[in-house]
């Protein structure tokens, strides 16, 4: 559950986050979604996939974080093992809100990143002691003003795909050194041949939209299944 209460300076002035990494912050989950326009930058570490989900687009971006669900493989000590952390995660426990017609900065005060009066002076502060925004909160509004940028073309992005028919599932059998076996399913990736046979007009229209370059920045990513693998591998041998 979740609690989004409207941020102010008065109610708020001694609110602390933290903003580490760990299973007990509520990173431990399988999938994060993903926005095109970080896929780029996404693609050298996580494989990113397609989840169907309800509504009008039926699919959405996520990287893939875990083999199994509420498994991060990523997290390791206490310690997020990559250079990049996706930008919803990033946002956390920071939402955009509507105030009557307005976008407004919410915050969810269920969330267990928020500091409590006994934890003393953990985490980071969200207001200074006058009442400006602290420098932690002016990146987190930079960054909820980017997501939500990107949010709104995502719709765009996904039924482009979908009109195309570039959407497959697949089906990613796992395989480990112990013998025990698992498979991910229920997810989808580009479809390659038919991207490639695709009319010249076609790739110039997602060209156009700016959507060719995350299309393949998507199927490199694909790549990195092996790594979750060998992350698992490690895991399971206490490395």
């Amino acid at each position: 559950m979740t609690k989004p209460t409207l941020l102010d300076n008065v109610t708020h002035r001694d609110l602390r986050v933290r903003h580490e990494r760990s299973a007990a912050l509520g990173d431990a989950r399988q999938t994060v979604l993903a926005m095109p326009a970080e896929f780029r930058e996404l693609q050298a570490h996580f494989p990113i996939v397609f989840q169907k989900v309800d509504g009008d687009s039926g699919f959405q971006p996520v990287v893939l974080l875990g083999l199994e669900p509420e498994q991060n493989l990523f997290l390791k000590d206490g310690i997020w093992d990559a250079p990049v952390v996706p930008m919803a995660l990033q946002r956390e426990p920071f939402l955009i809100g509507r105030s009557g017609d307005e976008l407004k900065l919410h915050i969810d005060m269920d969330s267990p990143r928020i500091v409590k009066p006994e934890e003393g002076e953990l985490g980071l502060a969200v207001f200074m002691p006058h009442g400006g925004h602290s420098e932690y909160l002016d990146h987190v509004v930079n960054l909820l003003e980017h997501l939500h940028a990107q949010a709104q073309r995502l719709p765009g992005f996904i039924a482009a795909l979908t009109a195309l028919q570039l959407l497959e599932p697949f089906v990613f059998d796992v395989e480990l050194n112990d013998g025990s076996q698992g498979r991910l399913s229920g997810l989808h990736t580009i479809h390659e041949e038919r991207l490639a046979a695709l009319p010249g007009t076609a790739l110039e229209g997602l060209q156009r939209e700016g959507y060719l370059l995350p299309i393949y920045m998507q199927i490199a990513s694909m790549a990195n299944l092996a790594g979750l693998v060998e992350r698992q591998q490690r895991r399971l041998q206490g490395a």
